[in-house]
C-alpha cells in the first residue's frame, strides 16, 4: 500500500482521519491495555496465587521480555510476509487464547509456577511479532509529514495504558478475583483482534518477497550499523535503557528503604511520570513537525537522564515526593518527546523493504540491555547504598545522555532532510 498525503483545507489530513490509520491505532491500544494489565496480573498470581518466592516472581515478568532477545530479527524476516491484518488479529488471537487456557487449566488442576512461566514466554513472544509488526506498518500508511504525529499519538496510548492497564487489573482483581481478571485481559485481547480487521495493509508482493530473509537477518542490521543516523538513535536508545533500568531498579530500593516511601507514594511518583509522558507525547505530537527535529532528540534525551539525576540528589533535601513527582514529570514529557521523534525518523530513513528489518534489528539492540540494567542496579545498591548508587547511575545516565549532541543528527531539521541526508 503506497503513502498518499491527503489533503482537507490546505493542510494534511490528521492521522486519525486516515480509516486504516485508526484501525491500527485503536487495535494496538486495545491490545497494549490488555498486555500492560496482564503484566501486573501475573506476577501478582505468583505471589497470591502460587506462593512463589521473589526470585520466582521475578522470573515471572522477566520472561515476558527474554523472547525480544531472540526472536526479533525472526519476527523483522516475517513482519512483510503476511498481511498486516492478518499478523496483528493472529497475534492477538493467540494471546487471548493463551490467557483463556491458563484459566480452564487452573479450573481444573490449579495453577502452578511452571503453568505461570510459559503462558509468560508464550506471550512474551506473541507480543515481539505483534510490536515489529504494527510498527512496520506505521510509515506505509502515512506520509513523512504525518509520521510524528501518528508517533505521538502511538506514544500518548501508551502512556496512558501504562497508567489504566495495572489500575483496570487491581480493580477486577480486587472485586471480581483472579480469574475474572485473566478473562478480562483475555477479552481485550480478542477485541483487539477484532479492531484490526479493518486493515487494507498487505503483505509485500511475491517479487517484493525474494531474498527477503536475507535483507532482514543479514542486511538489515548491515543497514542499521552502516545508516549513521539509525546507528546513533539506536546505541543512544540502548546506553539509556541500561541506565534507566538500572536507576530504576536502584530507585525503588533507595525510596522505599533510604527514603521511607511507602508502596502508594512510590505509586503515585511513578504514575506522575506517566501522566508527563501523556502530556508530552500528545504535545510533540501535534506541534511536531514546527519542531527542529534533530535538536529536540539531541536534546530532549538529556534533560531526560538529567532530570532523574536531580531527583535523586535533593530527595532528601526538601518535600520528597514533590521533589521526585517533579522529576518523573519532567523525565515522562522529555522521554516522549524523544521517542515520538526517534521512531519517525526510524520509520523514515530505510527503504520500504527494509522497514521491518530495521524495526527488528533496531528494538533487538536498544532493548536487550534491559535484563542486565535490573541486575547492574541491584548490585551496585548492594555494593554502594541506596543514595550513592542512584547518584552514580544517575550521572553516568545523564553523560550517556550526550551521545547524540555529537552526531550529525543534531543538524537536521525534519523528516524529510533527515531521509536526503543518508
Amino acid at each position: 500500500m503506497q503513502t498518499t498525503e491527503p489533503r482537507a483545507h490546505g493542510s494534511l489530513v490528521p492521522p486519525l482521519r486516515i480509516r486504516a490509520f485508526r484501525s491500527l491505532w485503536i487495535g494496538d491500544s486495545v491490545a497494549r491495555l490488555a498486555h500492560q494489565a496482564t503484566q501486573f496480573v501475573l506476577p501478582l498470581l505468583a505471589v497470591t496465587a502460587v506462593g512463589s518466592s521473589a526470585s520466582a516472581v521475578g522470573a515471572v515478568s522477566a520472561s515476558q521480555f527474554v523472547p525480544v532477545i531472540f526472536l526479533s530479527l525472526v519476527a523483522g524476516s516475517y513482519a512483510s510476509r503476511f498481511s498486516t491484518r492478518t499478523l496483528l488479529a493472529a497475534c492477538n488471537l493467540v494471546r487471548g487464547a493463551a490467557l483463556a487456557l491458563m484459566g480452564a487449566v487452573c479450573a481444573f488442576t490449579g495453577l502452578s509456577f511452571w503453568l505461570l512461566i510459559t503462558t509468560a514466554i508464550v506471550l512474551g513472544c506473541v507480543a515481539v511479532f505483534h510490536d515489529i509488526g504494527y510498527q512496520s506498518a506505521v510509515p506505509r500508511l502515512l506520509s513523512p509529514h504525518q509520521l510524528t504525529r501518528g508517533n505521538g499519538l502511538f506514544e500518548a496510548s501508551y502512556s496512558a495504558t501504562q497508567m489504566a492497564g495495572p489500575a483496570l487489573a487491581g480493580g477486577a482483581v480486587n472485586s471480581l478475583g483472579l480469574p475474572t481478571a485473566v478473562s478480562v485481559a483475555a477479552a481485550l485481547f480478542f477485541a483487539a483482534a477484532f479492531c484490526f480487521l479493518p486493515l487494507p495493509v498487505e503483505a509485500f508482493s511475491a517479487a517484493e518477497q525474494v531474498g527477503r530473509a536475507e535483507v532482514s537477518i543479514r542486511a538489515g542490521l548491515s543497514f542499521t550499523w552502516r545508516t549513521r543516523s539509525i546507528r546513533d538513535l539506536c546505541l543512544q536508545s540502548a546506553l539509556f535503557n541500561l541506565h534507566e533500568q538500572a536507576f530504576l531498579t536502584a530507585f525503588m530500593l533507595y525510596a522505599v528503604r533510604s527514603v521511607g516511601l511507602s508502596g502508594t507514594s512510590f505509586g503515585l511518583v511513578l504514575g506522575l511520570g506517566s501522566v508527563g509522558a501523556l502530556a508530552g507525547s500528545l504535545a510533540v505530537g501535534r506541534i511536531g513537525p514546527r519542531l527542529h527535529a534533530g535538536a529536540v532528540v539531541s536534546v530532549s534525551i538529556v534533560v531526560a537522564g538529567l532530570s532523574l539525576l536531580l531527583g535523586a540528589v535533593f530527595a532528601e533535601a526538601g518535600p520528597t515526593v514533590p521533589v521526585l513527582a517533579a522529576a518523573f514529570v519532567v523525565n515522562g514529557v522529555a522521554l516522549a518527546a524523544y521517542n515520538v521523534f526517534a521512531l519517525s525518523l526510524r520509520a523514515t530513513l530505510p527503504p520500504p523493504e527494509y522497514i521491518g528489518a530495521v524495526t527488528a534489528s533496531y528494538r533487538l539492540v536498544s532493548l536487550a540491555p534491559l535484563p542486565l540494567g535490573a541486575l547492574l542496579g541491584g548490585v551496585l545498591v548492594d555494593g554502594l547504598g541506596g543514595r550513592l548508587a542512584v547518584t552514580v547511575i544517575g550521572l553516568a545516565m545523564t553523560v550517556a545522555s550526550t551521545t547524540l549532541l555529537r552526531s550529525p543528527l543534531r543538524r537536521v531539521r525534519d523528516l524529510e532532510a533527515a531521509k536526503a541526508a543518508i
